[in-house]
């Protein structure tokens, strides 16, 4: 019982470090290569400008564009899955009440990222 449990707790702290591995490279690469909106912001959620500057840049050939293209696509689902994964298990830990509050404090996290941030979002209307 207890290894299955300590599986759990190892399997989702993996989850989340990946995630945020991603998540930050993912930035780097957004910030470094200008990058563009997601599916949620009017983009189209792929390699877009990115893959173009590297391009650009790299003076890629054909080959190693498709084979990069590729490479991006697969890091954006694989990051897709561990945020769905991540999210489910934290959600597991959290009461009816809090799953609410949290979901409007993603609603304000996405509503503040597409029109420039604020205050943080976390903060809402509570003291």
């Amino acid at each position: 019982m207890m290894n299955g449990r300590r599986g759990l707790v190892i399997g989702i702290l993996a989850a989340f470090i990946v995630g945020c591995s991603l998540g930050m490279v993912g930035g780097i690469l957004c910030a470094r290569f200008g990058g563009h909106g997601g599916p949620r912001e009017g983009g189209h959620g792929g390699p877009g400008p990115m893959l173009e500057m590297m391009e650009h840049r790299l003076d890629l050939t054909a080959d190693q564009k498709t084979r990069v293209e590729r490479i991006l696509e697969e890091s954006r689902r694989g990051y897709a899955q561990v945020r769905e994964s991540t999210h489910a298990a934290i959600a597991r830990e959290l009461t009816p009440a809090q799953r609410e509050e949290w979901k409007q404090m993603e609603e304000r996290f996405l509503r503040e990222r597409r029109h420039g941030f604020g205050r943080p979002p976390w903060r809402g209307d509570r003291p």
